[in-house]
């Protein structure tokens, strides 16, 4: 009798939260619907400590021991929190002092401190079964000094170049890509690890540093092996990038490297008016085309944006939840740095890649969980249109449009209540405003509408038909009534037997 009575419970509950809107669509084929969560492999988990060699937790120039089954042990973790694609810094055999994998030894062999080959299928088959595409990087620009290919002077440039193209970095030989012998092999390279195991595509580092006429055959080359091999663009910033150089490419994704310190400057302090940079993001979705942004507030290259908001004197997740707002509803494809949430510090290289730590706030997962589904569900933030309704140092209101369907993104990065009013040229007089980040229903009133936020906080709104009474409420009521009746009925039965 209780197996009944929980059934009939559970059945009214459901019946009662029927939604009256759905805006559910997916299609995981499509990039833009990507959230990508960025890993340096050394910092993340240690999944295997059998492979560490020359490991020191207290220095963080040293290796920390995490692995590509680090990794595999936590996709459940990532694939809880919504992101839909792995980007993971290179894997080839590197120098035994360098952690990070740029400090190239062998490109067609595994860094042993990372794992084997049999490590790798595994993590992009398990990545695969939750739904997670596997970006590994791919270094083009430069080799160590104590590998072998560094014996052959006529593959690189001149050590004392002073061409953005040419000039070595960090004292890494700068491989002479207008050699064929040179693009030959680093195009076989790429098409190498391809056949080791089916990840989805390569995160190409320092693209800038490397000739475009490279790029356009490297890129034809690996997408004649597999049209569907995503090839994802990483800029070295620059004062002086030209994002025109890099279309009709064949990239399918450009790290939008301009965007990165201005978001980060701007969400770190309060009252900051986001018109320059929703002009520029637009300017450049435009110029781009097919080829899409790829926008964050901070990676292995940066200062933390956490560090950034301490420096004056902020509290971190506050701000840090307005900018990952902004990243998830804005266009482009969000990418989020290890360790971003749980509100990881760092100042400068190597300060800002200490190892991950997974003791997670609650009330911080939550929230990017919400913004994960918002984005997965709501085709606009993928597809819409960009239009801007209202900004003015610091309080921001834009709009997303797809099809039928139109939300509303509002951001109040000010340190004072606001409040936005529409006019029905914007909202008609029939729609209403329903709050999906935070629970808020905005109804017309005579004038219009109006939005009012908290300071520091930010709102998705879904622009709808207006209800009338909660169909599932009016399920829900009698049933429960009924419900009630018929259990009372069966316990007193039951008693008389």
């Amino acid at each position: 009798m209780r197996r009944f009575g929980f059934i009939i419970l559970v059945s009214v509950l459901f019946l009662s939260t029927l939604p009256s809107i759905s805006f559910a669509e997916k299609n995981t084929t499509d990039l833009k619907k990507e959230m990508i969560y960025r890993i340096l492999i050394d910092r993340f988990f240690d999944g295997n400590p059998r492979n560490n060699k020359n490991t020191d937790p207290k220095d963080l120039t040293k290796s920390q021991g995490g692995d590509l089954d680090g990794i595999t042990q936590k996709l459940d973790y990532l694939k809880d929190f919504g992101y839909t694609a792995i980007s993971i810094s290179p894997i080839f055999k590197s120098d035994e002092n360098s952690y990070d994998g740029y400090s190239v030894v062998d490109f067609k062999k595994m860094d042993p401190r990372f794992g084997t080959i049999e490590d790798l299928k595994k993590l992009v088959k398990e990545a695969h079964k939750r739904k997670i595409k596997v970006f590994i990087d791919f270094v083009a620009n430069n080799v160590s000094p104590n590998s072998e290919l560094a014996k052959n002077a006529n593959w690189f440039n001149p050590e004392n170049s002073t061409s953005s193209e040419k000039k070595w970095i960090n004292g890494l030989p700068d491989f002479n890509q207008e050699n064929a012998d040179v693009a030959n092999y680093l195009i076989d390279a790429g098409k190498y690890w391809m056949d080791q195991a089916s990840f989805d595509g390569y995160n190409l580092q320092e693209v800038n540093n490397v000739p475009v006429s490279f790029w356009k055959t490297f890129n034809q080359e690996l997408k004649k092996k597999n049209p569907n091999f995503i090839l994802l663009a990483d800029l070295n910033e620059s004062s002086e990038m030209n994002y025109s150089k890099y279309e009709n490419l064949d990239f399918n994704g450009i790290y939008n490297v301009d965007l990165v310190g201005d978001l980060a400057n701007t969400f770190s302090s309060q009252n900051q008016s986001l018109t320059e940079i929703m002009k520029q993001q637009k300017d450049l979705t435009k110029q781009l085309g097919s080829t899409l942004m790829i926008n964050y507030v901070d990676d292995e290259m940066t200062k933390r944006f956490v560090s950034i908001a301490l420096s004056k004197g902020q509290y971190p997740p506050s701000r840090l939840k307005l900018a990952l707002t902004y990243l998830f509803t804005s266009p482009g494809i969000p990418l989020t740095y290890y360790g971003t949430e749980i509100a990881l510090n760092g100042g400068n290289i190597p300060d800002n890649r200490k190892g991950m730590d997974f003791r997670t706030d609650q009330d911080f997962s939550d929230y990017i969980k919400k913004l994960t589904e918002l984005r997965r569900t709501l085709p606009s933030l993928t597809n819409g249109n960009f239009e801007v309704l209202y900004d003015s140092k610091g309080m921001t209101l834009f709009k997303r449009h797809d099809k039928d369907e139109t939300t509303i993104i509002a951001i109040n990065n000010t340190s004072l209540d606001q409040k936005v009013h529409l006019n029905f040229d914007v909202v008609k007089k029939s729609d209403e405003l329903r709050g999906l980040l935070a629970d808020d229903l905005v109804r017309p009133n005579k004038k219009g509408f109006d939005i009012v936020l908290k300071r520091e906080s930010s709102n998705v709104y879904a622009v709808a038909p207006k209800t009338g009474l909660n169909i599932g409420i009016i399920i829900a009521i009698p049933s429960i009534f009924v419900a009630f009746i018929i259990f009372l009925w069966l316990a007193r039965r039951r008693n008389k037997q």
